[in-house]
């Protein structure tokens, strides 16, 4: 049994992947279907043997002739239901190459440079430790890599073919975002801050106008006078009054 790097393997082919994949690890898998209704049969499998197969974390049937690329895990020899959404972008007689990037929740599945789907993991990813490759296919190389941070950011649909690391970035970093703005703060005319709000220090109400009266307000009226001292005078008005008439008559 073969250990992947290989170049120009034998097909049908079983290889093991070293230390098996984990999350940022790629395999880079470039081929050809030369015959028309032939297809490629991909199967990441957990251990070696063939048959019966043992447990399929991701299986890949590359179908040109039914514009399908199926994506399936084969457990306890069950096959899985499948997925074929996406249509086929390897063409008989045309050269292929098939990414694949395992991911902490899914794989990442790019052919010639162009993101294609993704298949979240059905089977635990530390499972994915050999890789046999099957049907009317040509394969030149098989190879492990791995994903490097400071790789051209992935860019899904590029035109573009990926360098030797497409810059798959399994938690890629948030970017640069502005600082979030200062807390709302009313005007200190505004209803809602009741003519103060946080501006309250900086913007003091006026004082209120002195009434008339106070002490240190100056105003033309004569102070108050008590009750008893008036309602005294006025008597003694009234009593001289009084005899002073009485001297008339």
């Amino acid at each position: 049994m073969a250990t992947i790097p290989i170049h120009s393997p034998v097909i049908p082919f079983l290889g093991l992947i070293p230390g098996g994949l984990s999350a940022g690890r790629m395999l880079r898998i470039k081929g050809i279907i030369n015959q028309h209704g032939e297809r490629c049969q991909i199967h990441i499998q957990s251990g070696a043997a063939l048959s019966p197969r043992d447990d399929v974390t991701l299986h890949i049937s590359i179908r040109p002739n039914e514009y399908a690329v199926v994506r399936n895990t084969i457990q306890r020899q069950v096959v899985g239901p499948e997925e074929r959404h996406g249509g086929c972008p390897v063409r008989y007689g045309e050269p292929f190459d098939l990414l694949i990037l395992a991911e902490g929740g899914q794989y990442k599945i790019a052919f010639n440079g162009l993101h294609f789907c993704t298949f979240a993991h059905r089977l635990p990813l530390h499972n994915a430790r050999y890789i046999s490759i099957s049907g009317g296919c040509v394969i030149y190389s098989i190879v492990s890599e791995h994903d490097q941070p400071g790789a051209t950011p992935y860019q899904p649909n590029a035109s573009t073919s990926y360098p030797h690391s497409i810059g798959f970035v399994p938690n890629a970093p948030p970017t640069m975002a502005m600082p979030p703005p200062p807390p709302y703060t009313p005007l200190p005319t505004h209803p809602i801050g009741g003519g103060g709000g946080h501006y309250k220090d900086l913007y003091p109400p006026p004082p209120p106008p002195p009434m008339a009266g106070y002490p240190h307000h100056p105003t033309p009226y004569q102070p108050a006078v008590p009750f008893s001292v008036l309602f005294k005078e006025e008597l003694q008005a009234k009593i001289e009054q009084i005899k002073g008439n009485k001297r008339n008559f």
